[in-house]
This record gives C-alpha cells, sequence and structure tokens, in this order.
C-alpha cells in the first residue's frame, strides 16, 4: 500500500509544484484548482446529463470526518498572493501552525487520498510547507464517475490546420464524448480509476 501512496504522490508532484510556485508568476488571482474542475466542459456536462457526480460529505455531516496530515499525506493549495503568503511564513515559521474551523477548508478525493485546500490557501501552504498540523476534511468520492464508465486516455491530438497528428495528451472521455485535458490532474483521475477498479481506497 504505501508503494501506491507513493505513486500517487509521484503523479501528484506536477499539481503541487504548479500550486506552490503559481503566485510566482504574478497572477494575483484566487484560485482553488479542484480535480472535478479539472474535466472538459463538454464531458462535465455529459456527466451531469447523466446524473453522475461525485458523492459529498460534508465534514459536519460525517460521523468520524477524515483527518487530513500535512506532513504525512499528499495535500494540495494554491496560494496566489505573494505579499500574504510572505506575511504567513514570517509569522508562522517561529509558530506551531493551528488548524482554523473556519479558515481551512479541505477536499479529501477517495480513492486517492489526495486532499486539495479550497480555502485557507495561504496559511494551508505554509502548513504543507512546513509539514505540520491535522485537518478534518469534507471528502470527495471519484467513485459514482468511475463506475458510469469516466476515464482518461491518451490519444494523439490533432495539430495545425493541416490535421496532422500529434503526440499522445490525455483526455476525459465518458460515452462518446472525449475532449484533452490538463496532464497534472489527469494523471490523478486515471489513477484514481485504476485505484477503484482494483477496489484500492488510500
Amino acid at each position: 500500500m504505501e508503494g501506491l501512496r507513493l505513486l500517487v504522490r509521484m503523479a501528484a508532484l506536477p499539481l503541487l509544484a504548479e500550486g506552490m510556485t503559481r503566485w510566482t508568476e504574478g497572477d494575483s488571482t484566487p484560485t482553488s484548482r479542484l480535480l472535478e474542475d479539472a474535466i472538459p466542459l463538454g464531458v462535465s456536462r455529459a456527466l451531469r446529463q447523466a446524473g453522475v457526480e461525485p458523492a459529498r460529505t460534508d465534514r459536519q455531516e460525517a460521523a468520524t470526518p477524515p483527518v487530513v496530515d500535512l506532513g504525512r499525506d499528499v495535500v494540495i493549495s494554491f496560494p496566489w498572493n505573494s505579499d500574504r503568503l510572505a506575511r504567513l511564513l514570517e509569522w508562522l515559521a517561529a509558530e506551531e501552525w493551528r488548524f482554523d474551523p473556519i479558515n481551512h477548508h479541505v477536499y479529501r478525493y477517495a480513492p486517492l487520498g489526495v486532499a486539495v485546500f479550497f480555502n485557507g490557501l495561504h496559511s494551508g501552504a505554509v502548513g504543507i510547507l512546513k509539514g505540520e498540523g491535522q485537518v478534518p476534511a469534507h471528502q470527495v468520492d471519484l467513485s459514482p464517475l468511475y463506475e458510469a464508465g469516466f476515464r482518461v486516455e491518451w490519444r494523439a491530438a490533432r495539430r495545425g490546420l493541416l490535421g496532422g497528428v500529434g503526440e499522445a495528451v490525455p483526455h476525459a472521455v465518458f460515452g462518446g464524448v472525449a475532449e484533452p485535458m490538463p496532464e497534472g490532474p489527469a494523471l490523478l483521475l486515471a489513477l484514481g480509476e485504476v485505484l477503484h477498479r482494483h477496489g484500492i481506497c488510500l
């Protein structure tokens, strides 16, 4: 099981790196890039029309919500303001990182065991960098998507006006709809499908 967790961590590294360095590019737009948001519009629409969506459990509704350990689990955050991040890094350098139930909200994705901050992005990023702190999570189970036939395939992409075929790129696929998608989340969603198929939940 530890080998699978390591594989998921390696697949998550491009997204983790993007999240932790995005603020250096001067992009000051608040965002949290959730895995399901990476599914292209046409495929998302086809899933909704089929009545398929991830199963969500709010942490307040769960008898025992999953707890994400920022020092052990794969956790991603997308801080966007360099000044804010610098202030938090300076302040928290000498302080213990603490969970704030109002500010810190995390989605934990089953079956992957990957978590993504969707609120408290800056202090969440500091907790990840410090490798300390625990956050009760809202659970998002991707299993209904996989059970309905959603998958990720690497297909050759058309290139240029002449329609030549380029290198293989990830495509989200559902029914007869297939659309290209970013590689970072595609790797994780593809791994999620493999884990689901084998009945494994990390």
